[in-house]
Parts: C-alpha cells; structure tokens; sequence
C-alpha cells in the first residue's frame, strides 16, 4: 500500500470527517475505556493551536481515498523547541500491519527534520488491566527505535464517590469562575501555573517548565473555548491579602457530558500542608455536578513520579483506570525499523 499525506483544514469538511471517523474506530479498538473523541473539539483544535506551539494536522489516504492514518504534530515555539509531540499518531485499525505505521513514523521524521527537531515525543495509552504500554505498542515503538521516557497514571473518579465538601479554614474565601480567569485574578492564576510547571517532577521527559505569562493563560482558554469546551474552576483566596492561595479547574467537551478533565491543580507554596489542594477540588467539583446533572465521572493524569499528586487523588477517590506511555522516538530510523505497526496515540 502507498500512502500520501495530505493537511488537514478547517475549511476541508471531507477531511475533517475523515479524521474523526478514523478516530472513533481507533478509539473503539484501542482505548474503548476512554470518552469517545469530539468532534467540535476536533475542528476547534484545528482552527486554534494551544499557547506558544505551531500544529500540523495530516491525514493519510491510500489510492482510493480511503484514511488509513492521522497524525497531529504539534511544534513548541518557546520552551522546548528542539521537540516536535505527535500529539495523535494513529493507523486505522482496518489497516495495521501493512507498514501504514511505519511509513507515518517516516513521515513524522521528514517533518521534524524540516522544522529542526531533534526530539519526537509519542504517547500511547493502555486501559485498566495494564501497567505500561500493551505489548504491541511496545514493540511497534522499539521497532522504530523509541526509547520509553515516562509513564503517567491515569486515574477515574467517580463523582457519587467523591468525598463532601469541608468548609474552607479563616481567613480563606472561595471564588468560582468557568471558563475564563477573572481579569483581577488572571496575573496570580499564571504565577501558580508557572509554579506548577516547575515543580512537576519530569523525569527522563526533560520537559522544560513554561514560564509565568498572562498571554498564556488568556490563548489557553482562546483554545478552550474554539474547542467548544466548558470549564469549571474554583480559587481559594486569602482575605487579608487577596493571594490566591489555591485554584483548580474541571473541562467538559460538547460530545461527554458524564465525563469531565481534571485539568490543573495548584497550591501556593506558601500554603501548602493545610490540605488546600482537596479543598479546592472537593468545592470545584460539587459546583461542575450541580450544572451537569449528567456528570458521572472525572479523568486525570499524572506523572508516576509525582508522589504528592497521587497521593492527594488517592484520597480524594481516585483509582487506577489505564496507563499513559510517553516515547521519544530517534530523529534518524535505526537500520533494523520496519516491523509491523499498530496505534500509538494519547
């Protein structure tokens, strides 16, 4: 089989249609214990890239038109510019093990060798019975010459499971927002992200922290918000000084509405060891269940090596649900790459 690669536009409503559809068939077969993808979160993503990074969406088609692949690349401009992630590398899977993989992994390099990337992150996700990439994905990415990197605990909460809110200690307030960071407080919600960018263990990653920028925080939710998704997110704020001592946000997308994001959460160092970080989720969530009445459970993800994190979402009621893999995937092929392929995506 011979592939040609062709991007994918927003205005190009075959190929958008293509890729979702592909998508959906993937997911089914892969990952059947993660929500279905969107597709308003699908066009959004093409229209509108996340903070400080290019994107390249392609699509591969073999002779008669049919899409056998879809890859999204997205290219870090700032921090980090030496990678390039394949933010979704996926074969049909009607079309494995005919080298589709394979020669998208071929693609993958000619493109970050035209943009100067000497690294490729992959990612691929395993369900609840497993600890690491499943077996094939594995050897499809060692086969390419990928090297493993980190792994990141998937974890589920279900919602009639989370523990009840517990009232806030003085002089700490609540303040509630949805998707857009209130202009007061805007400046301190990218203070904390920074933070917590730096503070999150990455290990063999080698992911450089993002720095504290305004602009970052306003173009994320710019994306959010093309994706047609809808946050919820809570800060605690100390009333002596107006800090915001804590924050955490939820994401829904249109085509989930029983399955949120638990996106970031954060704690002033200053404030920390006063059980801050469940506090302000425990407030966040009973506040996304009483909008979403459909609302059955929450994912997240986290580094295996942030200890703290896990430990927090263990006692908040999270349990294990999959694993997510990440791979750095050698710019130049070894001399033996070439076996049979299968999906890796996150």
């Amino acid at each position: 089989m011979t592939e040609s690669f062709a991007p994918v536009t927003p205005s190009d409503r075959r190929a958008v249609d293509d890729v979702h559809r592909l998508r959906l068939a993937a997911q089914a077969a892969d990952t059947p214990h993660l929500p279905p993808p969107c597709p308003a979160d699908l066009e959004g993503s093409l229209a509108v890239p996340p903070p400080a990074t290019a994107i390249e969406e392609w699509a591969a088609y073999s002779a008669d038109r049919t899409c056998v692949a879809s890859v999204r690349l997205e290219f870090p401009l700032e921090e980090n510019d030496n990678a390039v992630t394949a933010a979704v590398f996926l074969v049909h899977p009607a079309f494995r093990r005919r080298g589709v993989g394979t020669r998208a992994a071929e693609f993958v390099r000619d493109r970050a060798t035209a943009h100067g990337r000497s690294r490729i992150l992959l990612a691929a996700d395993a369900g609840p019975g497993d600890r690491s990439a499943p077996p094939a994905q594995r050897c499809f990415a060692q086969a390419l010459g990928a090297r493993p990197l980190a792994t990141f605990p998937h974890l589920r909460l279900l919602v009639d499971a989370a523990p009840r809110t517990e009232p806030v200690p003085e002089p700490l307030r609540l303040r509630f927002w949805g998707s857009t960071v209130p202009e007061d407080l805007v400046a301190q919600a990218a203070r904390l992200e920074a933070t917590l960018s730096a503070d999150a263990p990455t290990g063999r990653l080698e992911w450089a922290p993002q720095p504290s920028a305004v602009a970052r925080i306003r173009d994320f939710e710019r994306m959010r918000i093309a994706r047609g998704r809808r946050a919820y997110q809570c800060g605690i704020i100390d009333a002596r000084s107006g800090r915001m001592a804590a924050w955490t946000a939820l994401s829904m997308t249109r085509a989930n509405p029983d399955n949120a994001l638990q996106a970031v959460t954060v704690v002033d160092p200053a404030y920390r060891g006063r059980r801050l970080g469940l506090l302000v989720k425990q407030h966040n969530l009973a506040a996304c269940r009483a909008a979403e009445r459909g609302l059955a459970q929450v994912d997240t993800w986290n580094s295996a090596e942030n200890a703290h994190m896990l430990r927090i979402n263990a006692a908040f009621g999270f349990t294990h649900a999959g694993t997510r893999s990440m791979w750095e995937l050698a710019v130049h092929p070894p001399s033996d790459a070439g076996r049979p392929d299968v999906a890796l995506d996150r």
